[in-house]
């Protein structure tokens, strides 16, 4: 089956499932959550909302644990009613995508564990989808951490900060922050969930970071290389 542009897929599903698709639960936020906050290609036609351009299978786990977990509560200051709504209207959305051939199982069953929140990966696990040779350690491994490309878009941050920063909440694929000598928390810091979960508050660790939107990518963890 040929794949289709994710606008097509969510005017498709909602077609199908109505109750799955308004209010701030509903498939259409997280349609919207993507557009604005998810680096998705997107077309923008003047005087009209943006249409993803995107396939099924730009997908990731961490679009769905970051709308679950920061962008309904924290952005749209939604319910713990709506986020559980959310929860399964995602998790049939994301059943019918492999119904439909849009998806393989590997991307489903990921996106499946970070929907009910069921993922815990290792805190020290590879994330850079390379495997290394055990006996060939790089001594500034531990610094090197793979960008979080579909939140990534270049030339557009509006600001970059760079410091010792102490962690003062840790979410599923979410940080925040105080660096060292300011008063204001930083965050949410989007990251891989491999890291969020290697930290927890009270870690002094050093940043790289770059505002996109009302959000901060993580460019590097740890000191820079001398």
């Amino acid at each position: 089956m040929a794949a289709k542009i994710l606008d097509a897929l969510f005017d498709e599903y909602r077609r199908l499932r109505p109750e799955d698709a308004e209010g701030s639960g509903g498939i259409t936020a997280f349609a919207e959550f993507l557009a604005r906050h998810g680096g998705m290609r997107r077309l923008e036609p003047p005087g009209k909302p943006p249409r993803l351009l995107g396939t099924a299978s730009d997908l990731r786990c961490f679009h769905y644990s970051q709308y679950l977990e920061w962008y309904l509560p924290e952005k749209l200051g939604a319910p713990a009613r709506d986020k559980e709504r959310a929860r399964e209207a995602l998790r049939r959305f994301n059943e019918w995508l492999m119904e439909t051939g849009q998806i393989g199982r590997e991307i489903f069953e990921e996106s499946r564990e970070s929907i009910l929140g069921e993922a815990e990966p290792a805190a020290f696990q590879n994330v850079s989808g390379v495997e290394e040779d055990e006996n060939e350690e790089d001594e500034n491994d531990e610094f090197k951490v793979p960008e979080e490309r579909d939140f990534y878009v270049p030339g557009e941050y509006a600001a970059t900060l760079s410091g010792e920063f102490l962690i003062t909440k840790v979410q599923e694929g979410i940080l925040y922050g105080r660096r060292s000598g300011d008063v204001e928390e930083v965050g949410p810091i989007l990251v891989d969930r491999a890291v969020s979960s290697g930290h927890k508050v009270g870690d002094r660790v050093h940043l790289s970071l770059g505002k996109a939107g009302d959000h901060w990518n993580l460019l590097g963890l740890g000191r820079p290389e001398r």
